[in-house]
């Protein structure tokens, strides 16, 4: 990859200087530009892209979508004019968009781990995936019996009052499988993996944004949990 990726060290970043590396035209009016650093974050693990401006000498654009394809990250920009490789740009996201999408994202991580507290997951129910954008859900393998909605958002809500602390590293594999509550199947096993821990309850692998403690979140809703075909789907929402 070309670019380094400066949300992962730092979720909390709004700016940054880079310098323009490769441009492609997208269509009228529209081009794709890779940088040699970057805080936008492209759209993947359920959350949403960032979106944002870039600014340089006699030269502006719209950051509307932010893609990782093919190993390398794409910012999708609307500008009159191409931008010109080997330029320095300055970009600066749209923070209130990718506030909300860090808190919608670790908001889904609470719950996961009020699921593993509660002793549902990974056991009986098996993390599959999860979207934390517009129609924020999480999706298990495996139903149970029980109606399990008011235990879930109490012990999401406590997670929540207690303020717990996230962190987020990266390690080996090998380090990440003893402290990871579960492990979702394919992870490499070339290159370290970010580990997103909260205290005092375990590790999961993820490549998103997230807050620092849990309490930033606020109050979670679990809207419904629903079964479809042998999952189960728990849909959940924040307040604005």
């Amino acid at each position: 990859m070309k670019t380094k990726p400066l949300y992962l060290d730092d979720s909390y970043l709004k700016e940054m200087n880079a310098e323009v590396l490769e441009v492609l035209p997208e269509g009228e009016g529209t081009y794709r530009v890779i940088l040699d650093q970057t805080v936008f974050y492209p759209m993947g693990g359920g959350q949403a892209t960032d979106q944002g401006i870039l600014t340089g000498d006699n030269w502006s654009g719209e950051v509307y979508q932010v893609i990782n394809r093919d190993g390398e990250i794409w910012h999708f920009v609307k500008a009159t004019t191409a931008p010109t490789v080997g330029i320095k740009v300055r970009g600066i996201i749209n923070w209130d968009r990718r506030y909300k999408n860090m808190k919608l994202h670790s908001a889904g991580h609470i719950i996961d781990f009020a699921m593993f507290l509660l002793g549902y997951s990974p056991k009986t129910l098996v993390p599959l995936k999860a979207d934390h954008n517009k129609n924020p859900h999480i999706v298990y393998q495996g139903t149970l019996e029980e109606d399990i909605k008011q235990k879930l958002a109490d012990k999401t809500n406590e997670l929540v009052a207690k303020n717990l602390k996230f962190t987020w590293y990266f390690q080996p594999l090998e380090d990440l499988k003893k402290e990871a509550i579960y492990l979702i199947p394919g992870l490499p096993t070339n290159k370290p993996l970010r580990t997103l821990k909260l205290d005092g309850v375990g590790a999961v692998a993820d490549g998103g944004t997230q807050v620092k403690n849990t309490s930033e979140v606020g109050k979670i809703k679990i809207e419904s949990i629903e079964k479809e075909e042998g999952l189960t789907i728990i849909k959940y929402s924040i307040a604005d």
